[in-house]
């Protein structure tokens, strides 16, 4: 009897030490959490193969690969943050004097280049001013900027810019990729895509180049990097020919993730394993401009009444395939600069066409409205582009169930721009691309740059004007916010164009792959600032984790 008792005793303390070590464990895991750890590669298939990988020569919009590689290897005095406002990069900080004209930027204490050479001003002085001399920039709107400005070396670590006048949006411009002085001194940029430089392509950034291919470029973590060595060992970027080879590849498992503008074909994508999706609005738009200049659309009634009778959600949905958003004023939703509450008024074409009548244009013979001798009958200029085509067919038959008549003038991309500038369309459909963190829509709607400049409709309204010029000279991101609010509804009042719709930006990766900012909440929906962007905050990026008890077990 005493022998059973002690063996039943013995397996009731087995059991509780089971039960005691599940529940510890248990506690354990629950106290625990993932966390970033060092290691691993990440693939990622890019389609084109970069033309021009060099800073300052690089034409984002021809060569976004080009633009791709240098967004991980090289570093501006500025960059985005993950909050999409401008924060400081290679430099620690900034200061403005009290005119607003007068920009101090200090470099942070021991930047390296990454073949170990120091960074100073001098790089810094080098970059810009050799930017201000190029004679075909990659970006000839940021040299424009940049030839108006003096730059001055101060000492090792502070560089002063003086401005012609009190420019708010400068800490963005402050973004250009500084490249190495101590490598490209003396040589002149347009032997840079021959040189050495080219091939080995020395920069400040996250990552380094260890190897450039004609089929895939391979980077390596950079350790002295400012903001602190990225998780990931290595990143590749694969170069595909076509969108479809790049599906395949993702599709296979050869590669982790692949993005794409529109993202035709990500959309409906279905990999082996799980995977993540990020849909984001690209800084760009596509937009319906009126020649004010011309007697019929110097109405605002009229062009008010178009506006209202125009159905954008439609149009995106069976022209584009819901591959965009609509979009309501030139400053894109969702950024610092816009004001959700002011909006377009839900399409209503019935009410549109009483809006037409009450100025007198009333249907004639044949349906189409007319006002004593004038009928409302106008010409639509667009591209070739397939997308921006259909979308001018869709906008034609719209109206014309509202009794406006409209032809569609098709034109090649260089001919659109040129009549453009010259004025010489009644109304046109084009896009802004690159629209960046800080909008500053001066040169699209000042009155001064109506005569050969960007300001294509010819508007001119001293409240436009002067919103825009305080904007430009208010350091104060609420204020300047504010100004920009007023002129979101003052523009939305005389409606001098009307604003069509975003393209969206899909990304896929693999469910490995973590740390983006995008994947996050808090962070969903953000504008990438070009296609680039997508790289913001690669130094978090990790695929490798370990567990770390957090707090106190029970």
């Amino acid at each position: 009897m005493a022998r059973r008792i002690r063996w039943q005793i013995v397996i009731a303390l087995s059991g509780i030490a089971i039960i005691v070590v599940m529940f510890g464990r248990l506690a354990a895991l629950s106290a625990s959490t993932d966390n970033p750890a060092t290691g691993g590669m990440y693939r990622e298939a890019v389609v084109g193969t970069p033309a021009m990988p060099i800073p300052l020569l690089n034409d984002p919009v021809a060569d976004p690969g080009g633009r791709a590689l240098i967004s991980l290897l090289f570093e501006g005095l500025t960059r985005i943050g993950a909050d999409g406002l401008i924060e400081p990069a290679l430099a620690e900080g900034y200061t403005v004097d009290a005119t607003g004209e007068i920009y101090t930027f200090t470099l942070r204490p021991g930047l390296r280049w990454h073949d170990g050479t120091p960074l100073t001003a001098d790089d810094v002085v080098f970059t810009l001013r050799t930017l201000q001399e190029l004679d075909q920039a990659g970006e000839p709107a940021v040299a424009s900027f940049w030839r108006t400005t003096l730059i001055e070396r101060v000492d090792n670590r502070t560089v002063r810019f003086i401005l012609p006048g009190p420019f708010a949006p400068f800490p963005a411009l402050a973004r250009v990729p500084i490249v190495p002085a101590h490598l490209l001194r003396g040589l002149p940029p347009t032997a840079w895509p021959t040189s050495e430089f080219a091939r080995q392509l020395i920069g400040s950034g996250p990552f380094r180049l260890a190897e450039l291919r004609p089929e895939a470029a391979l980077l390596t973590a950079n350790p002295t990097y400012y903001n602190g060595r990225p998780f990931l060992d290595q990143i590749e970027l694969r170069f595909m020919t076509t969108p479809e080879a790049a599906i395949a590849a993702l599709t296979r498992g050869e590669v982790m993730g692949f993005a794409e503008r529109w993202g035709t074909n990500l959309r409906t994508i279905d990999l082996p394993g799980e995977e993540q999706r990020i849909v984001l609005p690209a800084d760009e738009y596509t937009i319906l401009t009126f020649n004010l200049r011309l007697p019929l659309f110097q109405e605002t009634p009229l062009r008010r009444a178009l506006a209202l009778g125009l159905d954008r959600d439609a149009l995106i949905e069976t022209t584009i395939n819901g591959l965009a958003q609509s979009i309501d004023t030139p400053l894109l939703p969702g950024t610092w600069a816009d004001d959700p509450a002011i909006r377009l008024p839900p399409a209503d074409p019935a009410a549109a066409a009483d809006r037409l009548a009450e100025i007198d244009f009333e249907p004639s013979s044949d349906g189409i409205r007319q006002r004593g001798s004038q009928r409302l009958s106008f010409t639509l200029l667009v591209d070739q582009d397939e997308r921006r085509l259909a979308v001018a067919e869709a906008i034609a038959a719209q109206w014309q169930a509202m009794g406006v008549e409209v032809t569609v003038e098709p034109v090649t991309s260089a001919t659109l721009t040129d009549r453009l500038r010259r004025g010489e369309f009644m109304a046109a459909i084009h896009s802004w691309t690159r629209i960046g963190p800080d909008p500053d829509p001066y040169s699209l709607w000042h009155s001064s740059q109506a005569d050969g400049g960007l300001n294509y409709a010819g508007l001119s309204d001293n409240r436009i004007d002067t919103l825009l010029e305080q904007a430009r000279a208010e350091p104060e991101l609420v204020a300047r916010a504010e100004l920009y609010h007023a002129f979101q509804q003052r523009w939305l009042e005389l409606s001098p164009a009307i604003t069509l719709y975003q393209p969206m930006y899909v990304i896929v990766s693999t469910a490995n792959l973590q740390g983006r900012i995008f994947a996050d909440s808090a962070f969903a929906g953000q504008t990438l600032f070009g296609a680039e962007d997508r790289f913001r905050d690669a130094q978090r990026w990790f695929v490798n984790t370990f567990r770390r008890i957090e707090g106190d077990l029970p």
